[in-house]
């Protein structure tokens, strides 16, 4: 079994059954631009702390790998206990706006999110104290905030005001901040012109029909516990995943599970251009125009 990864060739022992199952599982497919934001995540992190942290915006289309990114990184750097003194530690906090924001709501979720009880009652003040003080105890070294792109659906007060809370919470805890979201994103950032100086902007970009999109099918295919080999990157086979998908990683992770499990349920063990065929997907942009889902 050549064409596989060690540990997913041990797969192939399960049943036709156990063998979907893992194939359902989120499975990590490192490339270039996913590895180098990584990589520059890793680098902030062990920043020596200063008055101006640099930050860092991570900008990415929908379904195209950025929120699992941040869940790798996560896992990466989980909570834990200090041995020399005790200590009980947490590297990296993570939020999530929501639809709604506002600056109280924002500090409600890094408490929420590092188990601090409180009050919905608290006023802001009270509430941000509580964030302050619980970074200083945990040693608190990054925060996460998904989804910034919601900041363009407020006022532009309310934009306003949310800005600035984050570049309160960086002035006050010299952390370092790593927004994520839509390309708005970055419209949300550069609004406010000491932010537009403190966040470097990383791209997850939609990926085109070249040698490096085949290579990635070629990785894909080493995690797909196939008994035979598809050999995804052949032009025929990365031609049809590409125009499926329109080049986002998470279109191609759907269709390559989708094609694997009809491989399995078939007993072919491969995919080929009629498995991939036989699926019925429908594309990003006919769903975006007809209203459709094929999820």
């Amino acid at each position: 079994m050549n064409h596989l990864e060690h540990i997913t060739a041990q797969y192939l022992k399960l049943s036709d059954k156990d063998r979907i199952t893992a194939l359902q599982k989120k499975k990590w497919i490192g490339y270039t631009a996913a590895n180098d934001i990584l990589d520059k995540m890793e680098d902030l992190l062990n920043h020596p702390k200063t008055h101006r942290m640099p930050n860092l915006l991570i900008k990415s289309d929908t379904n195209n790998g950025k929120s699992f990114l941040l869940k790798r990184f996560m896992k990466s750097h989980p909570p834990y206990e200090q041995r020399t003194s005790e200590r009980f530690l947490i590297p990296v906090v993570c939020i999530e706006i929501p639809s709604d924001p506002s600056p109280d709501v924002i500090y409600s979720l890094i408490l929420q999110a590092i188990h601090i009880p409180y009050r919905e009652s608290y006023k802001k003040e009270i509430k941000a104290r509580k964030v302050f003080d619980a970074f200083e105890r945990f040693g608190v070294r990054m925060l996460i905030i998904d989804e910034l792109h919601v900041l363009m659906n407020t006022t532009k007060l309310k934009k306003a005001q949310l800005l600035d809370t984050l570049k309160y919470i960086g002035n006050k805890t010299e952390v370092v901040i790593v927004g994520a979201g839509t390309m708005e994103a970055h419209t949300a950032i550069v609004s406010d012109g000491q932010l537009a100086n403190r966040f470097e902007p990383y791209v997850l970009p939609q990926w085109k029909l070249n040698t490096e999109f085949r290579r990635l099918l070629a990785t894909f295919e080493q995690v797909i516990p196939l008994k035979k080999p598809s050999d995804l990157q052949s032009q025929q086979l990365a031609t049809e995943i590409y125009s499926m998908s329109s080049g986002w990683i998470g279109e191609i992770n759907e269709i390559l599970n989708r094609a694997a499990i009809a491989a399995i349920t078939s007993g072919k063990e491969e995919i080929t251009l009629d498995t991939l065929r036989s699926i019925d997907w429908v594309t990003p942009e006919r769903r975006r125009l007809t209203g459709g889902n094929n999820r």
